[in-house]
């Protein structure tokens, strides 16, 4: 099982600060909530939960996860599994996406975690997966490009939905610890209560198995 290095299970308080900054107002939540069916949902990699969490109220999420150490922090269907191999037959899931999971960034072939999400997903299901846009003040703290490869996506079939959010901390103290942790001194000095924060969802509908 392939498991990446995750601060979350380690340090839950700096995680805490994470959840209740990122994306305050629950706009990617919202997005998500109009895109997917209220049918059963996959959520892949899922964290503690957060996100399936909200999304439960109108549908049966299912969380999975590879970290063990997140796994149980909230009330939900939990699976350990691997986005690579997931855990289900074909066709188990009416729809799925993915928040910032570790596959769908830049410095990993996607096509491999894509591919079981078709597999899994019913034909014609949705698929939305999340990740961040860059050309924010965000992504200019980091030194790297910290962006999704939103071409990659659109050749794939992907339409792009862009929901302009931000980080809102509770205080400059949250914010310095975070960014700081993200990104050393440029995201200490940068540090501000509010982040503007560009997201992608990269939607289209499941090929089926």
């Amino acid at each position: 099982m392939t498991v990446i290095p995750f601060y979350g299970a380690d340090d839950p308080a700096m995680f805490a600060i994470e959840r209740s900054a990122m994306d305050r107002d629950g706009l990617v939540v919202r997005a998500l909530d109009g895109l997917l069916p209220r049918g059963r949902v996959l959520d892949v990699g899922a964290g503690d939960g957060f996100t399936a969490e909200r999304l439960g109220a109108n549908r049966r999420t299912v969380a999975v996860e590879p970290n063990a150490g997140m796994i149980g922090a909230r009330s939900l269907a939990w699976v350990r599994g691997d986005a690579e191999q997931l855990p289900f037959t074909a066709g188990s899931f009416d729809g799925a996406y993915a928040t910032w999971a570790y596959f769908f960034s830049r410095d990993w072939d996607p096509t491999p975690g894509i591919a079981e999400l078709d597999r899994v997903v019913r034909a014609g299901g949705p698929l939305a997966i999340v990740d961040n846009l860059g050309g924010d003040a965000f992504a200019a703290l980091a030194e790297a490009d910290i962006s999704a490869d939103a071409t990659w996506w659109n050749e794939r079939g992907f339409e792009t939905r862009v929901v302009e959010t931000a980080f809102r901390f509770d205080d400059l103290d949250d914010a310095r610890r975070l960014l700081g942790f993200f990104f050393g001194d440029r995201g200490v000095a940068g540090a501000a209560l509010e982040v503007p924060f560009r997201v992608g969802i990269f939607t289209r509908l499941s090929l089926g198995a």
